[in-house]
């Protein structure tokens, strides 16, 4: 399969729709598409069955893509091979491979079709670093969770986000929520218990605590942790016992930690 267009101009449509869905996140929510960028991205997006619209090349690009003979069904996809320049403009990491790609977001499930009894859950309360949201994405990912819930957080589906999940995107249940209140609804009526993630307080320390059935880890803000009145609408509260001066650990970490803890659990 061959691109049957080549595209050099700035202002080419296909180029634009791009431009905006990269750097907007209402237009991402109005036109429920984002962008992927790089041959490991674009490749996991392909072999795990998200909708594509777009996918350009350069030809360098175009080389790598054959080179790792990815094998998909584009024809119902637009593709075109743009020209090296055009993809530098395109590019927002260091290194282009020269693979981009519109994608159609996936339908999520809803709060009461993805937590059941038994599930493990990452919920992530006003978390707002590109990173941390992805990394904790690819680290339930790497524990077989059973969904990820962001509340009031950042975009996942801005680049950021998904450069941080390293395909963990398309393979993880997620849902996205505006509020919390749902969210803990949805656990209590699953018998999924919610545990917040806390640094000071009366809190049960991990790895002594013991998690028995379901489990939702609640996390809060990079910098100001879970609002207090969240922490006393869950189940419990649980903490990570630090040494020295140490005050707290990274978002990312400690959901590790601690969903490391709840999934080592319910496999005993």
């Amino acid at each position: 399969m061959e691109p049957f267009l080549k595209i050099s101009a700035r202002e080419n449509a296909a180029v634009k729709i791009y431009r905006k869905l990269a750097s907007s996140r209402k237009e991402r929510m109005r036109e429920q598409r984002f962008v992927l960028e790089g041959l490991r991205l674009v490749g996991d997006a392909v072999k795990n069955g998200a909708a594509l619209t777009h996918l350009f090349w350069t030809e360098d690009g175009y080389a790598r893509w054959q080179a790792e003979q990815i094998q998909a069904d584009l024809r119902e996809t637009r593709c075109a091979l743009i020209s090296n320049e055009l993809g530098k403009e395109l590019s927002q990491t260091e290194h282009s491979q020269g693979v981009y790609a519109i994608c159609r977001m996936p339908q999520q499930p809803a709060l009461c079709d993805l937590v059941h009894a038994g599930g493990i859950y990452a919920v992530l309360h006003q978390l707002q670093d590109p990173g941390n949201a992805g990394m904790v994405l690819r680290t339930a990912d790497a524990l077989g969770l059973d969904g990820v819930i962001y509340s009031a957080s950042c975009d996942i589906y801005s680049p950021k986000v998904v450069r941080a999940t390293m395909g963990s995107l398309f393979r993880m249940q997620i849902c996205c929520t505006a509020e919390i209140a749902p969210v803990l609804d949805a656990c209590r009526a699953a018998g999924v218990e919610s545990c917040a993630a806390v640094v000071s307080g009366p809190a049960e320390l991990v790895g002594s605590c013991a998690f028995s059935g379901g489990t939702a880890v609640v996390i809060g803000n990079e910098g100001n942790g879970l609002p207090p009145e969240v922490a006393a609408a869950c189940d419990r509260r649980v903490t990570i016992p630090m040494h020295g001066t140490i005050e707290s650990l990274n978002a990312a970490m400690a959901a590790g930690i601690i969903l490391w803890e709840a999934a080592k659990a319910e496999k005993r």
